[in-house]
């Protein structure tokens, strides 16, 4: 499975009613237009349909889902109802809705036997690299230290966690979060060689979460466009050295 890059996430949980989220998923995905950038929206499975049908250009993706197959199970949600509402993808292993490790890898495969995308949440270096290998689409590292925090200190394992995700399984596209609490945090995230970030109590504990929508991803595709301007100056370097 692969994701495009670059993307941004946010995933309100279950703070919005319907007309507040509606309203998000519209400045989300008119900013994911203004700045090309992929916009994941996470939404509770009773709002997944109202949300994807509203065509906004985000993409839908559920907080959670059942392994149960199509049968006789009560209240549990399963893969095929969520396609059938209209979510693309599907958050797995939140730190609030934690799986085992056989879980997880049996809940991505069951999602993708459906054609869903997955984002496998993992709260540890060690957790991201045994993750990665069960091909989630995306692979969210994310230390739980930083979970509700202004995680403003310098994030020196973006580069080397993202290097070993894709040294790993170079399908799988890794997420860095956790404290996302500015623009400039998602900004420098991005610039650190993330191939997608999010923000939730950031934006909607915004003064405009509107506005906050559209600041966070703009941030986003700046630090990304940072982040392969530099890429792209050093591989230019190199070829001319190699030419010499």
């Amino acid at each position: 499975m692969s994701f495009e890059r670059p993307f941004f996430e946010i995933g309100p949980k279950n703070y919005l009613r319907r007309p507040e989220l509606e309203r998000l998923a519209r400045a989300a995905g008119d900013a994911a237009r203004d700045h090309g950038i992929t916009v994941i929206l996470t939404v509770p499975t009773a709002m997944i349909a109202p949300i994807a049908d509203l065509d906004t250009g985000v993409h839908v993706f559920a907080q959670d889902m059942a392994l149960e197959t199509l049968g006789d199970s009560f209240g549990h949600v399963t893969a095929e109802s969520l396609v059938d509402a209209g979510a693309v993808g599907v958050m797995l292993n939140h730190d609030a809705n934690p799986l085992s490790p056989s879980e997880l890898k049996a809940s991505i495969d069951r999602a993708s036997d459906v054609g869903l995308q997955t984002i496998a949440c993992a709260g540890s270096e060690a957790e991201a690299l045994l993750f990665a290998a069960d091909n989630p689409s995306i692979l969210l590292y994310e230390p739980p230290e930083l979970i509700g925090t202004h995680g403003s200190r310098p994030r020196e394992w973006i580069g080397r966690v993202t290097a070993s995700i894709r040294a790993a399984n170079p399908g799988v596209r890794a997420m860095h979060a956790g404290g996302v609490s500015a623009p400039e945090i998602a900004r420098a995230i991005m610039a650190a060689g993330a191939d997608g970030t999010g923000s939730t109590s950031g934006i909607l504990k915004a003064n405009d979460p509107l506005e906050a929508t559209h600041n966070f991803i703009a941030a986003a595709r700046e630090g990304w466009n940072l982040a392969h301007a530099a890429q792209s100056s050093d591989t230019n370097n190199t070829t001319k050295e190699n030419q010499k």
